[in-house]
């Protein structure tokens, strides 16, 4: 399920944050503790988050496209 977004502006997920894929500028991560998902657009605002995985996989492919960097 992802969860209603504001977007907002981050840091880029530089602490607490894994970077499971990054496309097109676009990244998306998984929190160490909570362990629930966003994606970031390339100027690290924050444009989706979620618990489910599959769900937030497909939301980024969406956003970010399919060229890997």
């Amino acid at each position: 399920m992802l969860f209603p977004n504001v977007p907002t502006k981050t840091l880029g997920g530089q602490v607490f944050w894994n970077t499971l894929d990054r496309r097109n500028s676009w990244k998306l991560q998984q929190n160490m503790f909570t362990q629930h998902f966003r994606i970031l657009d390339p100027d690290n605002v924050r444009q989706a988050w979620g618990q489910d995985e599959g769900e937030m996989w497909r939301t980024f492919r969406m956003f970010a496209g399919s060229k890997i960097e």
